[in-house]
């Protein structure tokens, strides 16, 4: 388990969630944005509760955490939605090109035998 923990709060969840929480706000903190994150966490009395939670830049926020406590906090929904959104980030798909690349790709004359 661990402890997410920010200026407004202490929320106890899984090792994997905090962990996806916290790459997701790296990836936003790169690219200058911020998202609201759902995610489930451990009351102080054991229910389990949900919390949404600002991540990205500017957001303060970190993760501790809590050996031997409880069972691991696991919601696969929430862990891939996480971590799709960290890669979509990290990795983007495709890039920008000019008009006048995109015509000269269009026209280049190719030997394929000097490609290959």
């Amino acid at each position: 388990m661990k402890t997410i923990v920010t200026p407004y709060g202490s929320y106890s969840t899984g090792t994997e969630l905090a962990d996806a929480v916290t790459g997701y706000g790296l990836a936003l903190a790169k690219d200058r944005t911020v998202d609201l994150v759902d995610i489930p966490f451990v009351t102080a009395g054991g229910r389990i509760a949900r919390v949404q939670l600002r991540v990205g830049w500017l957001s303060d926020m970190s993760a501790v955490t809590v050996d031997g406590i409880r069972d691991e906090l696991i919601e696969d929904a929430t862990l891939l939605t996480l971590m799709e959104q960290t890669e979509a980030l990290e990795c983007p798909r495709g890039f920008p090109l000019a008009e006048e690349d995109v015509e000269d790709l269009r026209s280049a004359q190719r030997n394929w035998d000097d490609i290959v």
